[in-house]
């Protein structure tokens, strides 16, 4: 099964975890690396190569909160290798699609899955309530 690791400021990853499980159900696979407050990008650099050595040569996605942070910063030098595929973005119901898409599928696979929910998931409720 694809691992999933969730790199975001704060913890924030760890919530929106906590969240999906709590909608989903507990998920195997799942790992959440925070950048904490006051945390270098060194350090924050060796919490997220501990969670990719957890995971080994196994399929991974690495779904980050916002692109150009600094977690996205250290977690785009890491998608260089073959099995590792990054989105931006992270919210709530990309994650749980993601999630609830993992049998059978690819990082790559999911990280069309991934960009695809998160897209979706975004809506203006003024013109749909207005209706």
């Amino acid at each position: 099964m694809t691992q999933v690791v969730l790199v975001t400021h704060g913890e924030f990853g760890d919530a929106l975890l906590r969240s999906a499980e709590m909608i989903i159900g507990p998920q195997d696979g799942v790992h959440s690396v925070s950048l904490l407050a006051g945390e270098s990008p060194e350090g924050f650099g060796a919490k997220l190569d501990a969670a990719l050595q957890d995971v080994g040569r196994e399929d991974t996605l690495i779904l980050i909160d916002l692109f150009g942070g600094t977690p996205y910063n250290v977690a785009a030098r890491r998608v260089r290798e073959p099995h590792i595929e990054c989105v931006t973005g992270l919210n709530l119901p990309m994650l749980i699609e993601t999630l609830m898409s993992r049998d059978g599928a690819t990082a790559a696979d999911l990280a069309e899955v991934a960009t695809q929910a998160g897209k979706e998931s975004v809506r203006n409720l003024g013109p749909l309530l207005n209706k």
